[in-house]
């Protein structure tokens, strides 16, 4: 963490800028567009209250004094309005409106945003409107240009303060990313920001923990399995040398000879159950679904295993409940496979093993012998790849039977456990889901 990066500047504050930028220069334009519409109403309202204002003024003087309409006229006139009377008013108002002005009241009408006014005075219609050298739309483009200058540049401050302040966690897992490519895993990034940005660091942080743990197993695998290897070549090349030696009789070199092949079958065991491993590291769920008998599937699996126990004189005490599940038949026998065989491995000769089937929530597999058992520490470490607890059979084994056991066993959805103690041997139990029956 407290290494020092050079880290090129990074777009993505540009780009929320820009971005920014462009939605405040849109919300400009359609601010614009009903700033004018507004503006040009409350301007046109305004000119037609002046324009009333002016009428009113005249009638006043009409009825307060004898003066003729052009003094009146005169009088009236204001900056932006223009007074004159109306030689034909029939040509300009309609019988209704003309008869509304005649009776003493004060007209107002809008024509092209631009109000007239009409007003009885003397006998005489006279029309009050906004000057020819007026120009209203000059008017109005002040009034925006400044609301929306101010808008503008509020609207920037607070852009570029908020890009600043999103952008900082996406600074961080920059350069917490950064980090990780030179493969420093033990960056971690704050977890306490709400929303998606925390959510995100949260997520961050998990992966980072999750390629630390892959990084560690991966160089444990390849110490594992390069001192895996390394042991039965070494025994191949030395009883190979010692077959070149002169004079060698035909018993030591029968006995050297059943060695190296002794070795190399642990190195095609090793080689297919670690190609058998990777495949089902890959593979996320059962290849395929069939329907079958659990515990037929079990005595197929003890009369295959035959050689191994017969010969050691073990015993078999079988409860198998008839149990007819559906599931990926050709991985389960694998996991029977190897639990009967570690179950054989590490029994007494001449002793008991102990098989119960039945079918509860679950479909449950019992398989206990009553072998050298193990300790704490093995229990904790037996589904680890190449782990074997009891050094004085490692020959019999490479060490990925259980850790198969239990990959197939996350891929079926069942679960594993074990109970065991030194001298009292082991006792496996596995569960499978129930599926639906055959009818």
């Amino acid at each position: 963490m407290d290494k020092k990066l050079r880290i090129r500047p990074y777009s993505f504050r540009n780009r929320m800028l820009a971005a920014l930028f462009l939605c405040a220069l849109a919300a400009c334009l359609f601010s614009a567009i009903g700033s004018f519409v507004v503006s040009m109403v409350n301007l046109s309202n305004e000119m037609a209250a002046n324009e009333r204002e002016a009428a009113v003024y005249l009638l006043g003087l009409d009825q307060k004094t004898t003066l003729d309409p052009e003094e009146m006229l005169s009088m009236a006139r204001r900056e932006n309005l223009a007074l004159s009377v109306v030689a034909s008013p029939a040509q300009h108002l309609t019988q209704e409106q003309l008869d509304s002005v005649m009776n003493g009241q004060v007209l107002t009408i809008s024509t092209k945003a631009l109000p007239s006014t009409y007003v009885l005075v003397d006998d005489q219609v006279v029309c009050i409107r906004t000057s020819r050298d007026f120009n209203l739309y000059l008017s109005v483009f002040p009034r925006i240009g400044v609301a929306l200058l101010l808008s503008l540049v509020l609207f920037l401050l607070l852009s570029v303060l908020a890009s600043a302040v999103i952008s900082k966690p996406i600074s961080e897992i920059t350069r917490a990313t950064r980090l990780i490519q030179e493969g420093d895993f033990t960056v971690r990034l704050p977890e306490n920001r709400p929303g998606e940005v925390g959510e995100l660091m949260h997520s961050f942080n998990g992966m980072t923990e999750a390629l630390s743990r892959t990084a560690y197993l991966q160089k444990d695998f390849i110490s594992s399995i390069s001192h895996e290897f390394r042991t039965p070549i070494a025994s191949i090349r030395g009883f190979a040398r010692l077959l070149q030696m002169p004079g060698l009789d035909e018993s030591s070199r029968q006995e050297y000879v059943g060695m190296i092949a002794q070795e190399s079958d642990r190195l095609s065991r090793l080689s297919d159950t670690l190609l058998r491993l990777s495949a089902l590291e890959r593979q996320l769920a059962p290849a395929s679904l069939s329907v079958f008998r659990l515990d037929e599937q079990i005595r197929q699996v003890i009369l295959q295993l035959e050689p191994a126990w017969s010969s050691r004189q073990i015993d078999w005490q079988l409860d198998l409940a008839p149990v007819t599940i559906e599931s990926d038949a050709e991985l389960l026998v694998q996991v029977w496979i190897n639990l009967v065989q570690n179950a054989v491995k590490f029994s007494d000769d001449g002793g008991v093993i102990e098989i119960r089937v039945q079918e509860t929530d679950m479909a449950e597999v019992v398989i206990t012998d009553h072998g050298v058992g193990m300790s704490e520490e093995t229990m904790a470490r037996m589904f680890d790849r190449f782990y074997q607890g009891d050094t004085s059979r490692s020959h019999e084994g490479v060490g990925l039977g259980l850790c198969l056991v239990k990959r197939i066993m996350d891929i079926l959805g069942g679960e594993i456990r074990v109970r065991s103690a030194p001298g009292e041997g082991s006792s496996f139990r596995a569960r499978l889901p129930r599926m639906n029956k055959a009818d």
